[in-house]
């Protein structure tokens, strides 16, 4: 039984995969075949979320004062813009400068061997289950602004209380004289007319009163209609909707829309500790790509502040005799504080994210059996051997 059991033993350890991984670059010369991985970088998907609020003057807002008794109105189109939320998320691409190779000529052909690669050429893992296979690297969704030109001043009020045209009518008297008989005879010439804009606020604020003695009656009862609480409360609601609508017509409305706006941050090593400028925002323009030195309060800044947990293993690395034939290599990413805010220090957005190019590269052992990897970092999440 023990004999069975050390041959079991033995024949795990030879079917082991030994790996030989070396780092490529334009100097690199391939004598086999074999396969090509890179490791990931850290970017920083910065999401602004900004609030535009339209503010639409009513067509008859020279005459709500007059008509409707309300002086507080909209007197002007204009647009004010406000930041509703910062969040930055980290997420990753191939890191050009990490590309690895993995010498097919190392591996026996009795040897297990499944490389598993992430959507952009990535290490993910090696040996892995199809169920253990997962691309932790985040997926989201660029946000778009798309504004629509208006054809006319008044396109976004729905309603009016009368056509453009009213009947005119001319009284014309006419003197027909017979002998010594004078006759008067009165004539009543109809026209139509274009209305004038006082005409058509005085029409709406009569349908407004209508519709309030409408409202009144509902509520007093006045049809005899034993109405249910739910027929009568839709019946309140629609009234309020439309008077409240008409009243837009002085009053003016405003329309508000939301918008995200996506900027990407590719953490170097220069910009470490450094301010580097992210955006502009103006409560009348929104958001905007270039610097300005005279509104520094306007304007938003960004800085990695990198941590030093990857320091002591880079320093153990550098005074260890590692072996000349190399593993998987893996990335070691370092935390990195992330600061947004604004020219004047105020802080928007703080956060700890971790940084592959903050960190270091090290290689595994070159008999693993299996390894599976973070797909946003490229670093181990565990190991078999």
């Amino acid at each position: 039984m023990r004999k069975s059991v050390l041959i079991l033993l033995a024949a795990g350890l030879f079917s082991c995969n030994s790996l030989n991984v070396s780092q490529v670059d334009s100097n690199s010369k391939i004598k086999h075949d074999g396969f090509f991985y890179y490791l990931p970088k850290t970017v920083v998907h910065v999401d602004v979320t900004v609030k535009e609020t339209h503010f639409l003057k009513g067509p008859f807002s020279q005459f709500s004062a007059k008509f409707t008794g309300i002086s507080n109105v909209i007197t002007e189109n204009s647009f004010e813009y406000s930041i509703e939320s910062v969040d930055a998320t980290p997420a990753s691409i191939p890191d050009t400068s990490k590309l690895y190779y993995i010498d097919s000529h190392s591996l026996k052909n009795r040897d297990d061997f499944g490389l598993w690669l992430t959507a952009n050429g990535c290490i993910g893992g090696l040996n892995l289950s199809k169920k253990e296979r997962t691309d932790g690297s985040p997926m989201m969704e660029n946000g778009s602004r798309n504004i629509g030109a208006s054809n006319s001043e008044f396109e976004a009020f729905e309603y009016f209380a009368t056509g453009n045209t009213r009947v005119k009518t001319d009284t014309i008297f006419e003197k027909i004289i017979l002998d010594t008989i004078t006759i008067e005879k009165q004539i009543l010439q109809h026209s139509i007319i274009e209305k004038s804009l006082e005409d058509k606020a005085k029409d709406a604020a009569d349908y407004i009163k209508l519709i309030s003695e409408n409202r009144m009656n509902l509520i007093a009862g006045y049809q005899e209609v034993d109405y249910n609480q739910a027929t009568f409360e839709r019946m309140l609601a629609e009234l309020d909707d439309l008077m409240q609508e008409y009243m837009t017509l002085f009053t003016g409305k405003k329309i508000e829309n939301t918008y995200h706006y996506r900027f990407t941050i590719v953490p170097e090593n220069a910009m470490k500790n450094n301010s580097r400028f992210l955006f502009s925002f103006f409560t009348s323009e929104g958001i905007g790509n270039e610097p300005d030195s005279l509104f520094v309060d306007n304007m938003y800044y960004y800085r990695l502040v990198p941590g030093e947990k990857s320091i002591g293993i880079s320093k153990a690395l550098s005074n260890s005799k590692l072996p000349k034939k190399k593993g998987l290599a893996y990335n070691i990413p370092e935390e990195a504080t992330l600061v947004i805010e604004k020219g004047s220090g105020e802080v928007m957005f703080s956060a700890v994210i971790p940084v592959c190019q903050y960190g270091i590269t090290a290689f595994l052992p070159t008999n693993l059996r299996q390894v599976k990897f973070k797909p946003e970092t490229g670093s181990v999440e565990y190991i078999e051997r």
